[in-house]
Parts: structure tokens; C-alpha cells; sequence
């Protein structure tokens, strides 16, 4: 972990990790290296703004303070923390102290959909459960998902935001039809909360990759039967 972070100084990139995920992550650091996750943490130098971590549930108040000072990121994955019971992350508390909260997935063993939408709405619920109804909101999540990522990457200014000189990614939903009948007062509110929905239309980078509702390329259907013999087969190594 030390020569790790040695390396990123030097070559200038960036540092990550699973962090504090649940209870057996602190028993586990306590066990080997006689600290908890954050001290060892600082102890190899990756407590810095160079590095982001994944989950970080379960950070004292202290911990969280010292996070903040590091400007470091963290990587939000409430689905993930639902699915392997892992508890609720202190969003509010990270944010708060200076952290870079962004929004994660996981992988697809605790995640399955992949879905970043489905994560925002995860967060926002979160919140409130944790923290009190006015404290977890759509425009909330929506920052997480978008600046707090960037923030994580090192990327502020170039990519989560709608700026000039930034990368052009854009998302576009729809808020038409049944499903949002009435909802015109918060048009952010109604995104994350009469959902789930797609994606209207997905730009990467200036360029359209979904179009209405459907993905632009002509490889979809061969890439699935490519995808469906690569799970058939781990699936019989697995066996």
C-alpha cells in the first residue's frame, strides 16, 4: 500500500480501494494491523486527495473529520450496502466535513441492475432514513451522482457539470406521460421519485449513444450472444 501510493505521486495518478465497509472490515484492520481502517489508512499514505474509496460506512465522527481535511473521495454504493447488510453510509456527515461523495454500483454480485439511477434514488432514501426527511432530496443525489463523481476522478469542471470547456455528457429523461402526471413543481424531484425510467436520449462526449430510447449501434444483438457465451461458460467453471 505504501509503494502504492509512492507510485501514484510520482506517475501522477490516482489511488483506490474498498474502505470501511462494514463491522468485519474495522475487526479485521484492528486484528492485522492494530488500528482502525482510517489510521492505517494514513499510516500508508493514501489518507490524501489523490486517493477515493468505495463504500465507507462505517467512519466515527472523528474519522469523518479527518477524511474531510484530506479532501479524499468516496465512492457511495447504498444498493450494494443494502444488499450485503453492510449499513448506511454517513453521507450527510462526509459531505459536510469535505468529502467527495460520488455514487457507485458496485459490482454485480451486490448490484445486479447497474443501474445509476436506481443508486441516486437508493441515496436519497437513504438520507432520509438516516439523517430525517428534509435532509435527503433529489437535487442532493443528483450532486452525488454527478459533481461529487468528478470530484472523486479529480475531474471538477471537466466532467458532472453542464459548463463551458467540460466533456459533453449528457443524460435526458423525459418527464411526459402517466407516470409524471402532475409532477411540475420540481422537475428534479420528479426525475428521482415517480421513477425508475431510462434514459430518453444519452450523449457521450458530443456523441449519441442512446437515441429515443435506443441504444445507437448496430453490434447490440451480437455483443449480447458474445455476452450470453462468456456467462455460460463461468457459469460451468463456477459449477
Amino acid at each position: 500500500m505504501t509503494e502504492s501510493a509512492q507510485l501514484a505521486e510520482k506517475l501522477d495518478v490516482r489511488l483506490h480501494t474498498h474502505f470501511a465497509e462494514n463491522s468485519e472490515d474495522d475487526a479485521f484492520s484492528l486484528a492485522t494491523f492494530g488500528c482502525r481502517p482510517t489510521q492505517y489508512l494514513e499510516d500508508v499514505g493514501w489518507c490524501t486527495d489523490r486517493a477515493w474509496v468505495a463504500h465507507c460506512v462505517m467512519p466515527n465522527h472523528d474519522e469523518i473529520e479527518q477524511l474531510g481535511k484530506a479532501k479524499i473521495g468516496v465512492a457511495h454504493c447504498p444498493s450494494s450496502n443494502m444488499i450485503l447488510a453492510s449499513g448506511i453510509a454517513p453521507v450527510v456527515d462526509l459531505r459536510a466535513a469535505g468529502v467527495h461523495v460520488g455514487l457507485g454500483v458496485d459490482g454485480s454480485s451486490s448490484a445486479d441492475s447497474g443501474s445509476m439511477w436506481l443508486e441516486a434514488r437508493q441515496a436519497m432514501l437513504l438520507v432520509k432514513l438516516r439523517n430525517g426527511a428534509a435532509a435527503g432530496t433529489a437535487r442532493m443525489s443528483l450532486e452525488i451522482a454527478t459533481r461529487g463523481g468528478a470530484g472523486c476522478l479529480g475531474r471538477v469542471g471537466e466532467i458532472g457539470e453542464i459548463s463551458v470547456g467540460a466533456v459533453g455528457d449528457l443524460a435526458i429523461w423525459s418527464l411526459t406521460g402517466v407516470a409524471f402526471a402532475g409532477a411540475v413543481a420540481d422537475p428534479i424531484e420528479a426525475w428521482l421519485r415517480c421513477g425508475p425510467t431510462g434514459a430518453k436520449h444519452t450523449i457521450v462526449h458530443g456523441k449519441l449513444v442512446v437515441d429515443n430510447g435506443q441504444i445507437v449501434s448496430n453490434k447490440v444483438d451480437s455483443m449480447l450472444a458474445t455476452h450470453r457465451t462468456l456467462a455460460k461458460r463461468m457459469q460451468r467453471i463456477a459449477d
